[in-house]
């Protein structure tokens, strides 16, 4: 909880159900943009709020359901065995009568195996609608960022999908013996997108929406001579509220890169200010220049920046520079029904990210301290900084 006394976790509440006082407003979201902690307990306030409305929405459903199944057909039956009936009596009356009476339970017995039938049918199409909801919901709630929104108003992460067939073995395109068909290879999907060094030991940044789940990692580069290299790695810290993701090199054949010529931008950007990214849109690193619109994000995500900046695919993950050389965002997105208009994900969350890591692990990752680019033409900056800006291929 944020240490201001001032503002509690009933404010926050208050805040989303518009019972906040107006003198607490201004306060309340001057301080969600000043203290990037904060920002994210909000912002967890929020996608909590999100998860109960869709349970109790699911929970209504439900109650629906029943309602509706009960005015057609009656309230839901118990199936209990019957009690075998025998002959009281030699009597031939009586032996006629239970005789009777066997049949009409046959009949009663048909009849309801008939209404069973229908009930089950019912039950089953009640079932695979609250089904196609459930996973509805289930999707929603896996995308990044506030997925209610962003989904239905255009919002698109920059992940480049690519598809490649895997085959286990060769005995896929053998018969099998015993059931007379052919083993099925699965395909399993490629996904291009950027990621850059935070630190020269083999350390990267990039989307968490490009890593996650993913069965196979590489970061790949090319030398001088147009050739590509590329390095395993795998993913140690990932937050899924900013989407941002650590990776880390894991390949013997990899050696330490040079000093970053970059570093981490200590302030907020400002409306109008000028910036440009660095990234894979395509197979060869591309520069995108750009200004940031907005100190929010989509639908006022305090997490984000908007930028007046033309993405594409394969961008996810790039860093974002102002004319300084300092990171001071990471592309995460952009806005399918406004052309030209991307978002990205503020630096504060970014350094929160590499500060838990180390603090969890003890160590100090060798992160660039010293701004060698600030005073070179644009140019020039490109030139030094595009050898720490790397593709990432994920596998999953």
């Amino acid at each position: 909880m944020s240490n201001d006394i001032n503002i509690s976790d009933l404010d926050i509440e208050k805040y989303f159900d518009g019972e906040l006082p107006k003198e607490k407003i201004a306060a309340f979201e001057e301080k969600v943009v000043n203290d990037a902690l904060f920002a994210r307990e909000v912002r967890e306030h929020r996608q909590m709020r999100l998860d109960l409305s869709i349970i109790r929405e699911r929970h209504t459903l439900s109650q629906l359901m029943d309602q509706i199944h009960e005015q057609e057909y009656g309230k839901i039956p118990k199936l209990m065995p019957e009690k075998e009936q025998g002959l009281e009596s030699e009597n031939p009356k009586a032996i006629e009568q239970s005789l009777t009476s066997q049949n009409e339970n046959e009949t009663q017995r048909s009849n309801r195996v008939i209404s069973f039938k229908t009930f089950y049918l019912s039950v089953g199409a009640a079932a695979a609608l609250a089904a196609l909801i459930t996973l509805g919901s289930v999707w929603i709630l896996n995308q990044p960022g506030d997925s209610a929104n962003t989904a239905a108003s255009g919002y698109q992460d920059l992940l480049m999908e690519e598809s490649q067939e895997k085959r286990a073995d060769s005995s896929s395109d053998r018969t099998d013996r015993h059931e007379d068909r052919k083993v099925v290879s699965s395909v399993s999907k490629k996904y291009v997108a950027t990621a850059f060094a935070i630190a020269k030991d083999g350390y990267f940044v990039t989307n968490n929406h490009v890593v996650e789940d993913c069965s196979n990692l590489k970061l790949k580069t090319k030398t001088e001579d147009g050739k590509w290299v590329d390095f395993e790695a795998k993913v140690i810290l990932n937050d899924t509220l900013s989407d941002l993701a650590l990776v880390q090199v894991m390949d013997s054949t990899f050696t330490e890169l040079g000093v970053l010529p970059f570093t981490f931008s200590s302030k907020g950007a400002q409306m109008g200010q000028d910036v440009f990214t660095l990234g894979y849109p395509k197979k060869d690193v591309v520069m995108e220049p750009g200004t940031i619109s907005s100190t929010t994000g989509l639908d006022g995500d305090t997490t984000a920046y908007q930028l007046a900046m033309s993405l594409n695919t394969g961008n996810s993950g790039g860093p974002i520079f102002n004319t300084k050389g300092e990171v001071v965002a990471v592309v995460k997105g952009k806005h399918n029904g406004k052309e030209g208009t991307g978002y990205a994900v503020r630096v504060e969350y970014m350094l929160d990210l590499i500060e838990e890591f180390e603090t969890e692990n003890s160590i100090r990752l060798k992160k660039p301290r010293y701004n060698q680019i600030q005073y070179k033409s644009r140019v020039n900056q490109i030139n030094h900084i595009r050898q720490f800006v790397f593709l990432v291929e994920a596998v999953k």
